[in-house]
C-alpha cells in the first residue's frame, strides 16, 4: 500500500511538472515572452532533474505538433497561399493529448470551435477581428491584391484588411485591423479609401503606406499626395512626407527614409544603429518562431546592416558574432539569446 500511493504522489507530480512545462512552450510561442520571463524559466528549469524532464517532453510534443502542422498543409495547400476573400480556414481535429497547447480553458470548447488550429494564418492565434478580414498574410508572408482597375493593395506580413462599400457612394473602405501594407491609386481610380484606427487616409494618385505598430500608426506618402484626418486635425502629405498618429494626437511631419521604410518590397530588412531590442522585434515579424533576448546588456547593442528577410537566422548569427551572444534553440523556431 506504501508503495502505491508513493507511486501516486510521483505521478502527481509529474503531471503538474508537465502542465507547468507546457505554459512555458505556450508562452515562449505565444509571441509575448520577455526577457524577464527567459530568466525564469532557467531559474524554472534548474529545480530539479524532474523540471528539466518536463520541459524536454513538452518539446518533444511541440515537435509532434509540428509534423501535424506539415501535414496539414500538403493535405490543404490553400490554408497557406496567398489570402483571398473567405480565405479557407480548415476544421482540424485536435486529440486531447494536444489541447494543452491551447490552454486548458479554450480546450474545452471543443475542436468544433477550432479553426486551422496547427497552422494559423497569423503568428500563433489571430484575434477575431483578424478572422473575419476580407485579406490577411501570416508571418513572413507578403500578398498583392488588384481591388478595382488601377487601385491595388500590397500586404506585408502579419496584416489583416476588410473591405467595404464607402460611405460616400461608389469606390471602396478599405480597414486596416492589423500590419502594414500599401495602397497605390492610379490615374483614372474609382474613389478608395483607408480607415485606420479612428483616422481616414485619403489619396490622389500615387502610392501611401500605412503601418499599425500597437495602436499608433504611421501614414507615409511614397508618391504623389494623400490627405491623412484625424479627429484633431487634418494633414495634407505630400511625397516623401510621413506622420504618426494615436490617441494622443498627431506628430510633426517628417521625411521619409525611403530605403528602410519599403526595404519589405524588396525582401529585404534594414537596420542603421537600430537598438537590438527594436531590431528583435522586427525580426520576429518576419520570422517564424520567436526570437527572445534574455539580457538587458546584450538588448543595448545596437544592429546594422540589410538582412534577406527569407533568410532571418542570417541575423541571428551575425548578433552571436558581433555581439557575443549565445543562441539556444528550441522547436518551433524560438531561439534564446543571452
Amino acid at each position: 500500500m506504501i508503495s502505491n500511493m508513493a507511486d501516486d504522489d510521483s505521478e502527481v507530480l509529474a503531471s503538474r511538472l508537465d502542465e507547468e512545462a507546457r505554459a512555458w512552450v505556450r508562452r515562449l510561442r505565444s509571441g509575448a515572452a520577455t526577457r524577464k520571463d527567459a530568466r525564469q524559466l532557467a531559474q524554472w528549469r534548474a529545480r530539479g532533474p524532474g523540471h528539466a524532464q518536463a520541459f524536454e517532453r513538452a518539446k518533444r510534443e511541440w515537435q509532434a505538433i509540428g509534423g501535424v502542422a506539415q501535414a496539414h498543409q500538403r493535405l490543404f495547400p490553400e490554408a497557406a497561399a496567398a489570402p483571398g476573400r473567405a480565405a479557407v480556414q480548415a476544421a482540424v481535429a485536435v486529440d486531447t493529448r494536444r489541447r494543452w497547447l491551447l490552454g486548458a480553458g479554450f480546450a474545452s470548447a471543443g475542436a468544433a470551435a477550432i479553426a486551422a488550429v496547427v497552422h494559423p494564418p497569423l503568428a500563433l492565434w489571430p484575434s477575431w477581428s483578424e478572422l473575419v478580414a476580407d485579406y490577411r498574410t501570416g508571418t513572413g508572408q507578403q500578398a498583392t491584391v488588384t481591388l478595382a482597375a488601377d487601385v491595388e493593395l500590397m500586404l506585408n506580413t502579419q496584416t489583416s484588411l476588410a473591405v467595404q462599400p464607402a460611405a460616400a457612394g461608389g469606390g471602396e473602405r478599405i480597414r486596416l485591423i492589423a500590419g502594414e501594407a500599401t495602397l497605390r491609386r492610379g490615374p483614372g481610380a474609382p474613389f478608395v479609401e483607408l480607415v485606420a484606427g479612428d483616422l481616414r487616409i485619403v489619396p490622389g494618385v500615387g502610392n501611401v503606406a500605412v503601418w499599425r505598430q500597437d495602436e499608433r500608426y504611421r501614414v507615409s506618402c511614397i508618391e504623389g499626395r494623400v490627405e491623412v484626418m484625424h479627429p484633431t486635425r487634418t494633414v495634407a502629405l505630400r511625397e516623401g512626407e510621413q506622420i504618426w498618429c494615436g490617441a494622443t494626437g498627431v506628430s510633426p511631419v517628417a521625411q521619409v527614409d525611403m530605403a528602410q521604410t519599403q526595404a519589405w518590397r524588396r525582401g529585404e530588412l534594414v537596420f542603421r544603429a537600430t537598438p537590438l531590442s527594436e531590431a528583435v522585434d522586427e525580426i520576429n515579424r518576419y520570422r517564424n518562431g520567436r526570437v527572445v533576448l534574455a539580457s538587458d546588456s546584450l538588448a543595448r547593442h545596437r544592429l546594422s546592416g540589410h538582412f534577406r528577410i527569407n533568410a532571418l537566422d542570417e541575423a541571428i548569427e551575425q548578433i552571436e558574432v558581433l555581439f557575443g551572444a549565445r543562441a539556444t534553440r528550441w522547436p518551433g523556431g524560438i531561439v534564446m539569446l543571452g
